[in-house]
């Protein structure tokens, strides 16, 4: 399984390379950066599992090499990670690889095109968020920092892969349009695509997702904007007879600045959704309100925000559920050489509307974090981590997840 994993991130590379290659020639600016740490950590219950064994000692390697090619027209940006977790017993070695593309191209005032893909491997990186890790946030990296969880991500949404250590493979590949179509109004089109697949001897079902959304914009003034959105989604289980399900939504948004230091991204709407009952058991419809929010704030040496969203999401246990989540996170320039961030978040996985698989209960996870910098010189850092994770299900009763890491991390490469 993991030499397979190897050979399709091979690819992936390849293929991301290949699609770059032209505009390198003509490129004005090309920067390479390369960040590297090395820490350790100890924590209790590392996977949110039922049966724990005491205190968990880790030392961790990450490795995340970034490339960003520029001209006048088009961006690239291909970033790759690699990361190693050794447990000194009980867990053995938790190791993950991914690599992520994206490209932005003006074709004209009036049209901007869009493109990435993705792929991850990972033994164990599906456990929840807000686990000790050694990547410090850093505006500049197309991966999101993960002990700031990520609602539109489906692994945060998805409850029957939270404490998984078995093999996760995942692909995705996305296209877009952004549309100037007069002085006050824009739209954009996206189209997503997406796999999810397991180790064939898990409980798990591998899945295939697509979703496609066109947004429409007005601007107000040049403070505020109100628009629609409205998109597709399709949701295709391989190894099951039933449970492919599609997922139809419609949102009114508003967007805009409130003061100087405020930002707010809302939208609201319903969602509507059919679940295939095949093999003799019957479809499955329901409706559910949808939501999507962002609200910020930016000081001179601070920023505060809010999220949250509410959909129907694909989970690997065969359903399609109402998924709910709720995000903070605020940071600090403490001075020139320290800086703090605390995040958390609360997600809530509804119960299961397929009557083929019984009543499947909610799930609630819920997570803190807290972190230190410091610079030590231009290149190298010092970090400490502090972070509490659990899981609460009806079914089951789990320990939380308590742990604080620390390490260094040197930077290499471009803005150093």
């Amino acid at each position: 399984m993991r030499s397979r994993a190897v050979r399709h991130a091979g690819r992936c590379i390849g293929l991301i390379a290949m699609a770059g290659a032209p505009g390198v020639a003509y490129a004005q600016d090309v920067q390479t950066s390369m960040v590297a740490s090395v820490g350790g950590s100890v924590e209790s219950n590392p996977y949110n599992q039922r049966a724990t064994d005491g205190a968990a000692v880790a030392a961790t390697a990450e490795l995340r090499p970034t490339i960003t090619v520029r001209d006048d027209l088009t961006t690239v940006d291909i970033t790759g990670s690699a990361r190693f977790r050794q447990f000194l017993r009980t867990y053995g070695l938790e190791d993950s690889y991914g690599v992520n593309s994206n490209i932005t191209h003006r074709a004209s005032e009036w049209l901007t095109l869009r493109g990435g893909s993705n792929f991850s491997y990972s033994r164990g990186g599906y456990n929840g968020f807000g686990r000790p890790d050694l990547s410090a946030a850093d505006p500049q990296s197309p991966i999101n920092e993960p002990t700031i969880p990520n609602p539109l991500d489906p692994s945060f949404l998805d409850p029957s892969i939270l404490g998984l250590r078995s093999p996760v493979t995942s692909f995705g590949s996305s296209l877009g349009a952004d549309m100037r179509l007069g002085a006050r109004s824009s739209a954009s089109i996206d189209l997503d695509a997406s796999a999810m697949r397991f180790k064939r001897r898990s409980s798990l079902n591998d899945y295939n997702s697509l979703h496609g959304e066109l947004t429409y914009n007005y601007s107000l003034n040049e403070t505020w904007s109100v628009g629609l959105v409205g998109g597709y989604g399709r949701t295709n289980y391989l190894d099951l007879g039933r449970g492919d399900a599609g997922t139809a939504d419609l949102l009114a948004s508003v967007n805009g600045r409130v003061g100087e230091r405020w930002t707010l991204n809302l939208s609201l709407g319903s969602s509507f959704t059919a679940i295939d009952g095949r093999g003799g058991f019957p479809d499955t419809h329901f409706s559910s309100i949808t939501t999507r929010a962002n609200f910020c704030w930016q000081g001179q040496f601070s920023r505060l925000c809010l999220g949250g969203q509410r959909s129907p999401q694909p989970t690997a246990d065969g359903n399609v559920r109402v998924s709910t989540s709720v995000n903070a996170s605020y940071s600090l320039k403490i001075s020139d050489r320290e800086n703090f961030s605390l995040s958390g978040a609360y997600s809530k996985t509804g119960r299961s509307r397929d009557l083929a698989f019984g009543s499947l209960p909610s799930s609630d996870f819920a997570n803190a974090s807290a972190r230190y910098d410091r610079q030590l010189d231009r290149r190298l850092s010092a970090f400490v981590n502090a972070n509490v994770s659990k899981i609460y299900s009806p079914l089951y009763s789990t320990k939380a997840n308590i742990g604080i890491s620390m390490g260094l991390q040197i930077r290499i490469g471009a803005g150093q």
